[in-house]
């Protein structure tokens, strides 16, 4: 087997778990690191993502996501402000966005994941220690809760030579 994918980090997707306790299951140590937390307007795109309106109120979050000190993805967050109301007051350094839902009392039931290849932009390359025509795993993301309201539109990406992912088929 080729030496670098024996250090890559094993990622389970048939487990809905955050970037954090999937870290901890694997005896690492997460660390994340906001680069920015905004409320800002819906508009139409996520109004009709999120089921609100156009003129409603999200939080976009962007973050770096590391691995014993190695970054391995980039995040873009975003999640309808009602459902979350004072997270501006939440360092997200300390929760991770799952255990911010569990304190508004939402349980997070199923997602729907998408997966592509994607070059960053030249700083979010940069922010990932890659190199700019470096490809990245484009997983974009949205989440459901038991009442089946989409919670999250979540954009990540993720350094093939750092993840490799694995899924269970059954017959």
């Amino acid at each position: 087997m080729d030496e670098r994918y024996k250090k890559q980090i094993e990622r389970n997707l048939d487990e809905l778990e955050g970037f954090t306790q999937t870290m901890r299951d694997i005896n690492m140590e997460p660390c994340i690191r906001i680069l920015s937390k905004d409320m800002r307007i819906a508009g139409n795109r996520y109004a009709k993502l999120f089921g609100i309106n156009p003129e409603d109120k999200i939080i976009a979050i962007k973050r770096v996501c590391y691995a014993n000190s190695e970054p391995v993805s980039l995040e873009q967050t975003y999640i309808p402000y009602y459902l979350v109301p004072k997270i501006e007051g939440i360092d997200l350094n300390i929760f991770s966005i799952y255990e911010v839902y569990k304190m508004f009392g939402i349980q997070i039931a199923n997602a729907s994941q998408t997966l592509d290849l994607a070059k960053p932009s030249a700083a979010d390359a940069r922010t990932l220690g890659i190199d700019t025509d470096t490809l990245t795993m484009l997983f974009q993301c949205v989440t459901y809760d038991v009442d089946g309201r989409v919670v999250e539109f979540n954009k990540n990406y993720t350094r093939g030579d750092k993840c490799s992912f694995k899924v269970h088929f059954k017959r």
